[in-house]
């Protein structure tokens, strides 16, 4: 065993010797650590520097008008930035952020628009528009600045599209509680109309039960009016008989001296009658007049019922059209939003905006109903009034055949007195007598059509009063019909007042429109360092490089002892590159731990660690160096640069190329970053032990194939030293 450590001894022994050697050793030893950690210091937390990085802001808002108050949004958001310190953030015209963009001066430009205020106001509008951000990031000058630029100025945004939500949602539940009231105030207005409505139905069904009566009488009066008619036609006939008779009547005198006494007493008898059916005339006229005036006030109420109910049609139409574009501006807000969308607090409100929206378009189909049978009442009123006007004029009618007959009859009583007085006179004036008879046969005639006269008054009184009823039982039909409606309008219209009410204009409920879903982040495996995140790749990185360095300084073959070969040689070149593995891996740890401050989860894991993946890297790069040499140290540069692209030090292995993800588990870097990571920031120590095993599978086949290369060397040299059989 002794003489296996004979080379390495004399090869430690004129190591020690020559100073260049000792230098050059050290020198390569410290390469891991400078490589590793100028890289780990120079991105130890770039992050949390950004205020140091120049974005220009250009503010060409020029404000708006959002309900009678003047807003610019833009100018508000320059003032949330100037107290914001993302960024160094430099507020410039358009033309100075232009030319800075040109010169590099800046890495990002934000441009506010001059119609952001007036967009981001429009949300209640017929044509609603985005308020837009113009974001231009200078990638050409570093493309990282210009993603994390990219990447702060979507939080601004989304801060500043949360402020607009709160104003919006602060003025919409406002206008709920406006419109509440409203609705309050319509139910309660819709109650009195069902009273008022039930109250004019009571009084139509008096007023057709009365008609009725009264068209009942009027046909009775016609009868007897028909009567009367008669016996004026067949009066009209006597008449005229006794006037072309009155030589006979002369030399009857005799014969009427007799029956003048009860000539007489008929005649008083039709005189009285024809007095009391004058006095009933004048009445029925009275009567007749009065239903008309009556008629023409009901008529002129109908009318400005009428035009109450179509003012109020046009306004419930007014408020079905409001309220429908309220729930189209709510569920747009919400389909902006697919958050918004799903909360259940959005969702109530949307719910009640389209149950208000729903009863707007049950009130005013409630008021077309109304109007409806507010047109048929004026309709019936208007039958009535005409009706009335027609009874009316009969009635007039009537009453001058009433009066032509009462003075026909008084002229006939006092030819019948005068008869009586001077009847012996009478006898010898028979030719005096003959013209009272042709004067008293004009008369009947004017009394015959005066009583026709009354029979079509008395026809146009039962047809008028026919209608009248008639129109009667429509009003009360209408009036049954604006009590119903009005009813169902006036709960409809408290419900709606009662849903809108429900909800509260306070700041909980803004906030929680205007940010539905908040996200709490966990930070269980969160790094909070950049450095902690990149440092295993560059651990990893480091400790390659070192290997391959060592390799161009120091032999993989030869040794101090030109004879060594075989096992002892293998020996001394896996201890000599095991100790310059070994220095690398401690002087990298501790200046990584304690110059520079990185934090890990377990120092003596992370020494441990940082060892054995230098342990596998060296000997990789021994075993290509060992038995190709120079094309191996190509070889194992290629290697590098694979590694560096499939390893998913940077990206994720889901990201890498389909190339790259296909040699990820077979390149040693791959577990060797997994396994810093454990060690370094997550504690996954388990993870990191089997992430180890795999390192360790690596050094035994690396090692294995290097010895192997020394024990075919050393049979090569023997069986060339083996002297010849003759």
């Amino acid at each position: 065993m002794a003489n296996s450590f004979r080379v390495f001894k004399k090869d430690l022994g004129y190591f020690l010797k020559n100073r260049m050697l000792i230098i050059t050793f050290l020198g390569v030893s410290i390469v891991p650590m400078l490589y590793g950690g100028f890289l780990i210091k120079g991105n130890w937390d770039p992050y949390g520097k950004l205020q140091n990085l120049p974005v220009a802001v250009v503010n060409l808002d020029k404000g708006a008008e959002y309900q009678g108050k003047a807003m610019n949004v833009g100018e508000d958001f320059v003032k949330e930035l100037k107290e914001n310190e993302t960024f160094d953030w430099r507020f410039v015209s358009e033309q100075a952020a232009r030319e800075g963009m040109v010169s590099n001066r800046y890495y990002a430009t934000i441009t506010i628009p001059d119609n952001f205020s007036e967009n981001a106001s429009s949300l209640t509008s017929d044509t609603p528009q985005k308020a837009d951000i113009i974001f231009e990031s200078n990638s050409f000058y570093n493309f990282i600045s210009g993603q994390i630029s990219e990447n702060a100025t979507k939080e601004l945004r989304n801060r500043l599209s949360q402020n607009l939500t709160e104003a919006y949602s602060r003025s919409m539940l406002s206008q709920f509680s406006e419109l509440s009231s409203g609705l309050s105030r319509l139910a309660a207005g819709a109650s009195d109309l069902h009273d008022g409505a039930v109250q004019l139905k009571n009084g139509a069904g008096t007023l057709s039960s009365k008609l009725q009566e009264l068209s009942g009488g009027a046909a009775k009066l016609n009868a007897s009016i028909g009567q009367l008619e008669n016996g004026a036609s067949e009066l009209n006939a006597g008449l005229s008989k006794l006037s072309s008779s009155a030589e006979t009547l002369s030399s009857g005198a005799s014969q009427l001296g007799a029956a003048s006494t009860q000539l007489k007493q008929g005649a008083d008898k039709l005189a009285d009658g024809s007095g009391q059916l004058k006095d009933g005339i004048q009445s029925a006229k009275s009567g007749a007049d009065d239903l008309y005036a009556g008629l023409q006030q009901s008529a002129a109420g109908s009318k400005q019922l009428e035009s109450g109910l179509t003012a109020s049609a046009a306004a419930s139409n007014t408020l079905a059209d409001g309220s429908a574009q309220l729930a189209a501006g709510l569920k747009q807000l919400a389909d902006s939003n697919a958050d918004l969308a799903a909360d259940p607090a959005v969702q109530k409100l949307l719910a009640a905006s389209q149950a208000v929206a729903a009863g707007a378009k049950e009130l005013s189909k409630g008021q077309q109903e109304l109007l409806t049978g507010s047109r048929t009442l004026n309709a019936g009123q208007q039958k009535l009034l005409a009706g009335s006007k027609q009874l009316s004029a009969g009635q007039s009618k009537l009453l001058q055949s009433a009066s032509q007959l009462a003075t026909a009859q008084d002229q006939l009583r006092d030819g019948l007195t005068q008869m009586a007085a001077k009847f012996p006179a009478f006898v010898s004036g028979g030719k005096q007598l003959g013209q009272g008879a042709a004067q008293l046969a004009q008369g009947s005639e004017k009394l015959k059509s005066g009583i026709s006269q009354f029979k079509a008054g008395g026809a146009s009184l039962a047809s008028g009063a026919s209608q009248l009823a008639s129109g009667a039982g429509e009003l009360a039909t209408g009036a049954d019909k604006v009590a119903a409606g009005s009813k169902q309008l006036a709960d409809n219209l408290a419900s709606a007042a009662e849903q809108t009410a429900s909800l509260k204009a306070d700041e909980k409920t803004i906030q929680m429109i205007a940010e539905p879903v908040t996200i709490v982040a966990n930070d269980d495996r969160k790094v909070r360092l950049y450095a902690n995140g990149i440092a295993p790749y560059f651990l990893s990185m480091a400790l390659f490089a070192g290997s391959l360095v060592f390799t161009t300084m120091f032999s993989a073959r030869r040794s101090a002892d030109e004879e060594a070969d075989g096992f002892p040689l293998f020996l001394s070149k896996l201890l000599t590159f095991g100790v310059m593995s070994l220095a690398q891996s401690l002087i990298l740890s501790t200046v990584i731990l304690y110059v520079l401050g990185l934090k890990v989860q377990s120092v003596p894991l992370f020494y441990l660690y940082t060892v054995l993946t230098g342990f596998t890297f060296m000997f990789v790069v021994q075993t290509f160096v060992t038995w190709l040499d120079n094309p191996g140290r190509f070889i194992v540069l290629l290697l590098m640069i694979f590694q560096l692209v499939s390893s998913a030090g940077t990206f994720p292995y889901e990201l890498l190329p389909g190339w790259a993800q296909a040699m990820n588990p077979w390149l040693p870097m791959t577990y060797s970053i997994r396994g810093y990571r454990d060690v370094i920031s997550s504690g996954d120590f388990a993870h990191m032990w089997s992430q180890a095993g795999r390192l360790a599978f690596y050094v035994v086949i690396f090692v294995l194939l290097t010895s192997l290369y020394f024990a075919l060397t050393k049979k090569q040299r023997d069986e060339q030293q083996m002297p010849v059989k003759i």
